[in-house]
């Protein structure tokens, strides 16, 4: 009776196992859809990256909590209209070290990243120079203050991915100081700003 019990119990456990093995896996074969931009400023340039974000900083991808799909728009295809969404990954972060501004340390909070599975999940849509983050890994991001207080991560080099973990080897490394100087030597854009509901 107990080896029944037993093996009733394991097979939902293992097809779960299995649908999330196989899920995953699915992601990561996906295509690219590369998205190119009109930008307003040099997005190879790291002085007019910093210079037009309101807030640039280190943190930690603590998770991935959901895609969201906004600027719905009906398009044409060969089986007739369809209506597509740009997809934003949102992710939960908490802040290392603040390069530019300032948000609150070590305190979880919510941000938007532009980019992720496309709403019939048959892609991944990116800017081109960008990259989906990754849970446990630390990023320098430049981010944009949203009206309703929220914070934005988007376009090419939006983001950038360091090899190094624990705050006194992030801000050794080459890629810190180099953000660090770009601060020192940042373009500023005029444009509209606004303010993140997570400032210290």
């Amino acid at each position: 009776m107990r080896k029944i019990l037993f093996v009733l119990l394991l097979i939902p456990t293992l097809i779960l196992s299995a649908c999330y093995s196989s899920n995953e896996a699915s992601i990561n074969d996906l295509p690219v859809t590369k998205l190119t931009g009109s930008f307003s400023i040099d997005v190879n340039d790291l002085t007019q990256i910093v210079g037009d974000a309101d807030y640039v900083f280190v943190a930690e991808v603590t998770d991935e909590v959901e895609t969201l799909y906004k600027h719905p728009v009906t398009i044409e295809t060969e089986n007739g209209p369809k209506e597509v969404s740009d997809p934003y990954t949102k992710y939960a972060i908490q802040v290392v070290d603040n390069i530019k501004g300032k948000l609150k340390n070590n305190k979880k909070f919510d941000i938007l990243k532009a980019g992720g599975i496309s709403q019939d999940k048959e892609s991944i849509v990116l800017y081109e120079n960008d990259e989906l983050l990754q849970v446990g890994k630390y990023y320098i991001l430049a981010a944009y203050a949203q009206p309703d207080g929220s914070l934005l991560v988007s376009g090419p080099n939006s983001s950038s991915a360091l090899t190094e973990m624990g705050k006194s080897k992030i801000v050794s490394s080459k890629e810190y100081k180099e953000y660090k100087e770009a601060f020192k030597n940042e373009m500023k854009s005029e444009r509209k700003r606004f303010k993140s509901s997570h400032e210290m």
